[in-house]
């Protein structure tokens, strides 16, 4: 197709689409149409291959409003730091609870409360009434747990994480004012006291006990676990009359009656005139040296024909070894040794024996020991503690202790 002229490039004058000579001047209209079509394809050509290029003035005009771009707003700046102090405060909550859970808690007072030391016990443990406790309340418990087998149930019943029973884990207060802070909270038993003494008196540990008296029974309230000395005195048939035992408080449990008979005493003249009817009611006061005197009560008795508590059959959770371990004789002929890894030697006539022993019932000093002989056969003695000396009560055989 040949590029449209509307007028002579000549003379200027118009000119139609079919002439090839302007009617003017005569100029040759094909060559100027030629060069008209080659220019307008060129153009063509170049638009289509190459974008187009800004202006000098429209770069300059973005390069100005990217320079003028407004500054972030302080809300910006508000939110990025809350995010950031989110995240460290949610940090520092799990490290926290992490560190004091209650399983974490529970497992350090475990280790406390099985120390064995009152002092750390006392800053962990609580009373039944969530006060707190001191030193010279849990002696007691840290003397029970010198056993292996009560520290071994302390352990467990706290690892237990129970809310009720004896031994329990409350909370007591807050760890940096957001942790709940655990403690044991241990609870209480009564022991009975059973004895056939008038104006008795009696103290545990040197303390004097708020004890409930009923008809001979004496009820003391409210003691927590442990080992305790009883010491209770009273009158008798116009003496006065004292024991000294051991009282256990289990952690599981009452502790078992303890049965004080005025026969199993030591005694001393409440007057001047009964200690001396006391010395001549001894049908053979005339005949025994000093030693042997204390083998007789005021009705001339001896330890070895009183009629203390007998019954081999019995069995408690009591396994208390206090008084037993050591070297004992009977007369000459016979030596008996308790050793307190639980075996025991001894010889009788010259010939030795050996084997192992246990504690399976126990009331204050009334208990009965099974003995394993080497050769597997077993055996159940009753025994007493009377004063200073073992009674082995069937028997009827005393046992001195040899220092």
């Amino acid at each position: 197709m040949q590029a449209s002229l509307k007028f002579c490039p000549n003379c200027g004058q118009p000119i139609g689409p079919d002439n090839d000579f302007c009617p003017n001047c005569g100029f040759d209209l094909r060559a100027a149409r030629q060069q008209a079509q080659s220019t307008s394809q060129k153009e063509a050509a170049n638009s289509q291959s190459s974008p187009a290029t800004p202006s000098p003035a429209a770069s300059a005009t973005s390069a100005t409003a990217e320079r003028r771009r407004p500054p972030r707003s302080p809300r910006h700046w508000l939110l990025v730091t809350g995010i950031a102090v989110i995240l460290i405060l949610g940090i520092a909550y799990f490290a926290g609870a992490t560190y004091y859970s209650q399983d974490r808690q529970v497992t350090e007072l475990a280790e406390e409360m099985t120390s064995g030391d009152a002092d750390d016990m006392a800053e962990v443990a609580v009373a039944s009434d969530g006060t707190a406790l001191h030193e010279d309340d849990l002696k007691p418990l840290a003397q029970l747990i010198k056993n292996r087998s009560d520290r071994s149930l302390l352990h467990s019943m706290i690892m237990a994480k129970s809310t009720s029973g004896p031994v329990q884990i409350v909370k007591a207060g807050h760890e940096l004012l957001i942790f709940p802070k655990y403690k044991v909270k241990l609870g209480t038993a009564d022991a009975v006291v059973k004895t056939n003494l008038k104006n008795a008196t009696l103290t545990l540990n040197g303390t004097p006990a708020q004890a409930k008296a009923h008809d001979g029974q004496y009820i003391i309230t409210g003691q927590l676990p442990g080992v305790y000395t009883l010491k209770l005195s009273g009158t008798h048939d116009c003496l006065t009359k004292d024991f000294t035992r051991e009282v256990v408080i289990p952690l599981k449990g009452q502790a078992s009656d303890l049965t004080l008979d005025a026969a199993t005493a030591s005694s001393s003249s409440a007057t001047s005139s009964s200690s001396a009817s006391s010395q001549n009611s001894h049908p053979d006061s005339n005949t025994h040296d000093d030693d042997s005197d204390d083998d007789y009560d005021d009705n001339g008795v001896t330890k070895t024909t009183r009629q203390y508590p007998s019954d081999p059959s019995k069995r408690n959770d009591n396994h208390s070894t206090s008084g037993i371990v050591g070297r004992w004789e009977s007369g000459d002929r016979a030596t008996f040794t308790f050793n307190s890894d639980g075996t025991y030697t001894a010889t009788n006539n010259g010939t030795p024996s050996n084997g192992k022993w246990e504690v399976v019932y126990r009331d204050g000093n009334v208990f009965n020991i099974k003995f394993t002989k080497s050769d597997g056969g077993s055996t159940v003695e009753p025994f007493v503690l009377d004063d200073d000396d073992l009674i082995e009560t069937n028997l009827k055989i005393k046992w001195e202790r040899d220092d």
